[in-house]
C-alpha cells in the first residue's frame, strides 16, 4: 500500500516539473548538436510576450508567446521549400510556452536558454524547443533564437526536425 501511495504521490508532482528547470544548467550533447545544424528557415516574430526575470538590464527572460509570419525566408531545395510552404499555407505560426527557461550550457553561447513549448499551425499542435538569447531594456527588448520542432506532416524532412532561425525587436 505504501507503494502505490508513493507512485501516487509522484505523478500528482508533473506539474512542478516546470518550476523545477528554473535556473537549471542543462547539459547535453545532443543539443550543441542540434544548434550546430543549419536552419531550414528564417523569419521573424511579428509580436512576442515574455516575462522580465531580472529589474535593470535584461539579460535573461521567459518567452511566453511569439506569433510568426508564413512569410520567412526558406534556404533549404526547392521542393522542401515548396511543401513546407503548401503545409503552412500561409497561415502564422505561433509558439508558446508557459515554462521557465534553462540556461545551456557554456558550448553554446550564441544560445543561452532554452524553453519548451508547442508550436501551433493550422489549428495542429507540435511540441517544440526554443533556444535563445535576449537583451534589453525597460524601453527595448530583442531576441535571436533557434525553433526547433519535428514535423512529421512534411515527408521531405525525412523525420529531421524542422529549424527556424528567428529574430524579434520590441
Amino acid at each position: 500500500t505504501i507503494t502505490v501511495l508513493l507512485i501516487s504521490c509522484w505523478e500528482n508532482d508533473k506539474t512542478t516539473d516546470a518550476l523545477k528547470l528554473e535556473n537549471t544548467l542543462v547539459k547535453d550533447n545532443k543539443i550543441t548538436e542540434i544548434l550546430k545544424k543549419k536552419p531550414v528557415m528564417y523569419g521573424k516574430a511579428e509580436s512576442f510576450d515574455f516575462n522580465f526575470l531580472e529589474e535593470k538590464e535584461v539579460k535573461k527572460f521567459n518567452i511566453t508567446m511569439i506569433v510568426m509570419s508564413a512569410d520567412m525566408t526558406c534556404t533549404a531545395e526547392a521542393k522542401l521549400c515548396e511543401e513546407i510552404s503548401s503545409f503552412i499555407g500561409g497561415n502564422k505560426l505561433v509558439f508558446s510556452s508557459s515554462e521557465e527557461y534553462a540556461l545551456i550550457e557554456e558550448e553554446s553561447p550564441e544560445y543561452r536558454m532554452m524553453q519548451k513549448g508547442t508550436i501551433e499551425i493550422n489549428d495542429n499542435t507540435y511540441g517544440g524547443t526554443l533556444y535563445y538569447n535576449g537583451k534589453g531594456n525597460n524601453e527595448v527588448v530583442s531576441f535571436h533564437g533557434k525553433l526547433i520542432f519535428d514535423l512529421p506532416s512534411v515527408k521531405l524532412l525525412k523525420g529531421e526536425p524542422l529549424i527556424i532561425e528567428i529574430k524579434g525587436k520590441k
